[in-house]
């Protein structure tokens, strides 16, 4: 039957019928550590589920989105060049030149670009991610949150957009039947990514439609689905005949052509270990150009503390090393007794050493001087928050300003507070490499 007549036909039987979606799961496997897949099915529908879900908290999970050269790959063929696990289809797109229709930034670390003539708008949700110590923060903004990518979050190293919302704060969203760009309110092919409210979990979801087996979905009903799988906040991804779901260079659903649709952009999963790169740099009294060039500004003994947890205590030479750092924006923060706290951040690539030395100034860290309350559904005003709406994150993890050891805010946490209240974040587009 042609991807017409089938479509003619689902929508006959959509409209004739009024079973309400129930799935019953038949098949649940865990290919890797951090990745499960289950797989529903509703014969009332009838319809069938494909589900991934991911822990986001493992340090061997690598999220990857589509940069823009990768434009118009099947998503069997990104996962192929990424050497990912997982994939899903991305946003919806306008077929001449493969443009998402939202806001795109493609993978990497610190040359990450939007992608050209894309812009977020007030029918979109964005979906961005970053790595943050040994994990990733994946956070889902609603559409009334317009933002560009200099807006979002510091290091962020992937954006997807989607339509519509179909998740906001564990509630399922009301049905928007007059987007042309979706089949939200018809049973048929539906794509959705999910997040948790804690952001430890994410779930990818890929329902077969116009096809005997399986008819579809509408996406409210996917978001019932999602909502009792612990999901938090939730948007759909491309449709129809674009939705695919790839799990170890299988396709795992039966894309609704009979054969896989190129599209412009995708999420994927890599899973093993990431390549690492090398944090290094000397503590100094005073500013940081001082600490190549004289030895009297040494601060041996000061504590450097890297985001994902490990410490040091620089010796004679002040100097720190840190390893085995995963490629990704990094912040290291100094504390040595009679001077002030200090965080410095920089991008480490993979198999490259990252020189990020840190100046002291002589003073203790002030205490809390009018430091704002953190915004609703966040612990801390980090460059991560959002007012209402999202799905709240670690507060401390990986963000570039942290509190002194006797718990007294640092001067550049303090810095950080202002920045936050003027602008959510400065452009990364271009890499700024530290002085010395």
């Amino acid at each position: 039957m042609l991807p017409a007549m089938r479509f003619a036909v689902a929508l006959l039987v959509a409209a004739t019928s009024p079973v309400v979606a129930a799935p019953v799961r038949d098949l649940a496997t865990d290919p890797h550590p951090g990745i499960h897949y289950e797989r529903w099915v509703d014969a009332g529908v009838p319809a069938r589920i494909h589900l991934v879900r991911l822990d986001l908290s493992s340090a061997e999970l690598a999220l990857y989105a589509t940069k823009e050269a990768d434009r118009g790959l099947t998503t069997k063929q990104l996962a192929t060049r990424r050497g990912a696990q997982v994939a899903i289809n991305g946003d919806a797109f306008a077929v001449a030149g493969y443009r998402p229709r939202g806001l795109a930034a493609g993978d990497g670390v610190n040359d990450v670009k939007a992608w050209s003539s894309t812009l977020d708008d007030a029918a979109s949700s964005v979906l961005h991610l970053r790595r943050s110590a040994e994990r990733t923060l994946a956070v889902i903004l609603p559409p009334e949150d317009v933002t560009t990518f200099d807006e979002l979050p510091i290091g962020t190293q992937g954006v997807i957009s989607g339509r519509p919302l179909i998740l906001r704060s564990g509630g399922v969203e009301p049905e928007v039947c007059d987007d042309p760009t979706t089949l939200a309110c018809e049973r048929a092919p539906q794509s959705a990514v999910a997040v948790s409210e804690d952001g430890h979990t994410m779930w990818l979801a890929v329902v077969d439609g116009w096809q005997a087996g399986s008819i579809g979905l509408r996406l409210r009903e996917l978001g019932v689905f999602l909502k009792a799988q612990g999901a938090y906040m939730a948007m759909g991804l491309d449709g129809g005949g674009a939705s695919t779901l790839v799990l170890d260079n299988v396709t795992t659903n039966a894309p609704s052509d009979g054969v896989e649709r190129t599209v412009a952009n995708h999420l994927a999963i890599r899973y093993g270990a990431l390549l690492k790169g090398r944090l290094m740099g000397r503590i100094c009294e005073g500013d940081v150009a001082s600490c190549a060039a004289d030895a009297t500004k040494y601060l041996p003994n000061a504590e450097v503390t890297l985001d994902d947890g490990r410490v040091q205590q620089v010796g004679s030479d002040a100097f720190y090393n840190f390893g085995s750092v995963t490629a990704r924006y990094v912040c290291a923060t100094a504390r040595l007794a009679g001077y002030q706290t200090q965080t410095r951040c920089d991008y480490v690539s993979a198999g490259e050493d990252e020189y990020n030395s840190i100046g002291l100034e002589r003073g203790d860290d002030p205490r809390d001087a009018g430091v704002p309350d953190a915004p609703p559904g966040d612990a801390t005003p980090s460059a991560d928050a959002v007012t209402g709406d999202g799905n709240p994150i670690d507060g401390g993890g990986g963000g570039c300003c942290h509190t002194g050891s006797n718990g007294h805010t640092s001067h550049t946490a303090l810095v950080a507070v202002v920045a936050w209240m003027l602008g959510r974040r400065r452009g990364t587009n271009r890499r700024t490499r530290n002085p010395s």
